[in-house]
């Protein structure tokens, strides 16, 4: 049986050849030389009026985000805000037995690390880059500054703490209620539509920590959909095959979140 959870990829390259599994330690790694920008694609900062993007222009910076890069830890001091764009970013809360599962999911649609902007707090859980891609970054107290200067600007951004919320609230009835097969079709779906991605850079083990399950659940779980053509995967990561049926597999939790993106 061909496995694709024993391999981690290089997104940026066309070799894929194994190298450790071994998790990396949940530190935050340096994104990349850092870049301005004069546009952009995630939908929050393509949608402000130009008056407003032309405020953020200077101090908005475009950096690649690797994959499994930590971007925030829990009870971290804020220093940036970060704009998706092909990026797809997870934000995680640890359980009592030390699990992980994702309570959020963004990508160009939103913004990562806004809301401690709102409320005056420290980061309440850790944020890792899913699938590696690019984003748009702005330094916390900076946007800050610019929020109490330009009230418009916090009208714009306001229905992302909307839609953030929403989908956290959603999230909890899922990993409650739902089975791991409908849990796992959800994420799929979400996460295709956030990164554009025809192909994911996706482990059994990656998969496992989103959805708070162990691993050997995920692998019957995936080979099961691979032989109904739900879904495919090999050494160069995972695709979905026949939306049409995903979708239907998928619990109603992908319906209440979809038309928001």
């Amino acid at each position: 049986m061909e496995r694709f959870d024993t391999y981690t990829y290089s997104i940026d390259t066309t070799d894929y050849s194994p190298i450790s599994t071994t998790q990396a330690s949940p530190s935050r790694l340096s994104p990349t030389a850092s870049m301005p920008i004069t546009s952009s694609s995630n939908e929050l900062l393509s949608g402000l009026s130009h008056d407003l993007f032309s405020k953020l222009q200077p101090s908005l910076r475009s950096v690649f985000l690797s994959a499994e890069q930590y971007l925030y830890m829990q009870d971290d001091r804020l220093d940036y805000v970060y704009f998706p764009e092909t990026a797809v970013v997870s934000e995680f809360r640890t359980l009592d037995d030390g699990r992980m599962v994702e309570v959020s999911l963004t990508g160009h649609e939103g913004a990562v690390g806004f809301l401690p902007l709102f409320c005056h707090s420290r980061v309440t859980n850790c944020t890792q880059v899913s699938q590696a891609g690019s984003a748009i970054r702005i330094e916390s107290e900076i946007l800050s500054k610019m929020l109490r200067l330009y009230p418009e600007l916090g009208n714009a951004l306001a229905p992302q703490v909307d839609q953030y919320v929403r989908q956290i609230s959603q999230r909890s009835i899922c990993n409650m209620y739902h089975s791991v097969k409908e849990r796992l079709c959800t994420w799929l779906l979400l996460a295709q539509d956030r990164s554009g991605k025809q192909t994911m850079k996706l482990t059994h083990e990656q998969i496992a920590r989103i959805l708070g399950v162990y691993r050997p659940s995920v692998t019957c779980i995936a080979l099961e959909m691979r032989k109904k053509k739900l879904i495919n995967y090999s050494r160069g990561g995972l695709s979905i095959c026949d939306r049409e049926k995903l979708e239907e597999s998928a619990c109603t939790c992908y319906h209440e979140l979809a038309p928001a993106y």
